[in-house]
């Protein structure tokens, strides 16, 4: 049989493998690391992806609480009351008296319409701001009216005070007044002694403007009675006397009057010293 090995390269490769494995088991400690090398260059940036799709809106969130209120302002003090207002007219009442001129003892009737169903009315002679009486001394409301809102009611006299009574002569205001609101207002002459009026006498005059001159027409009258013109305002009832005049032995008369008047309607009232009376009515305006 033929041999693959000598004997000597068998020792040889032996003693061979014995160095390596001292030389490996005597090999000393390892050097410190060496400085790191320069960063290399950046590479290329990549191509950008394509968008993806849009993801689904998410759900609304919760209501936050609502804050706490605010301090409360504080509350100015009250003013004072204003002063009460004046009582108007009610467009659709109206009032009237039998007898435009009166005195304060003797009968006299007033009519009244346009007032609520029902509604108590008071009838008040005004004499002026501060000085008013219930007509016939009545403590409470005279009358009513009736189912169309109508009333008529009578009096033997206008009653009052001595002291009302001697206040009273002059151009007063009757004022009617419902207990629903309703309110109307007529002029009456108080006079001091009883008048017959004649029911033929007459009166009219000529529109003028204020600070003019208009002429006044009576007939009707007694002869040559002495008759006083009075101008009452249709508004407030207030009255002033504009002329004196006598009629002639016919019973008329013609006369001149300065009207210094604001512009408005009032009603003219003629009176005679004999009984006899007459009114119209006085236009004062502007000419166009």
């Amino acid at each position: 049989m033929r041999k693959l090995f000598s004997s000597r390269g068998l020792i040889t490769a032996l003693l061979f493998s014995i160095f390596l494995t001292v030389l490996l088991a005597c090999e000393g400690p390892s050097g410190p690391s060496g400085l790191p090398g320069e960063p290399g260059n950046p590479g290329n940036p990549g191509l950008p992806g394509a968008q993806g799709p849009s993801g689904e809106p998410g759900l609304p969130g919760n209501p936050g609480n609502p804050g706490n209120p605010g301090p409360a302002g504080l509350i100015g003090p009250t003013g004072p009351p204003g002063p009460a207002g004046l009582d108007a007219v009610s467009a659709g009442a109206r009032v009237v008296v039998s007898k435009s001129t009166v005195t304060m003892d003797e009968s006299v009737s007033v009519w009244g319409s346009g007032f609520w169903i029902g509604e108590s009315v008071t009838l008040i002679l005004v004499i002026d701001g501060q000085n008013q009486l219930i007509i016939g001394d009545a403590d409470r409301f005279q009358t009513e009216a009736n189912v169309s809102g109508a009333f008529s009611v009578s009096f033997d006299s206008l009653g009052g005070s001595d002291d009302l009574v001697a206040m009273a002569p002059g151009i007063r205001t009757l004022l009617a007044m419902g207990g629903f609101g309703s309110v109307a207002t007529t002029p009456v002459m108080i006079t001091t002694a009883s008048m017959s009026t004649s029911p033929a006498t007459s009166l009219a005059a000529s529109a003028v403007e204020p600070g003019d001159d208009t002429t006044i027409w009576g007939a009707g009258f007694m002869a040559n009675e002495a008759v006083s013109i009075v101008a009452v305002a249709a508004a407030s009832g207030e009255d002033r006397i504009i002329i004196g005049t006598q009629a002639n032995a016919s019973g008329a008369f013609s006369v001149d009057a300065e009207i210094d008047l604001a512009l408005g309607i009032y009603t003219l009232w003629a009176t005679g010293d004999m009984g006899s009376e007459a009114s119209a009515t006085l236009l004062v305006a502007l000419k166009e």
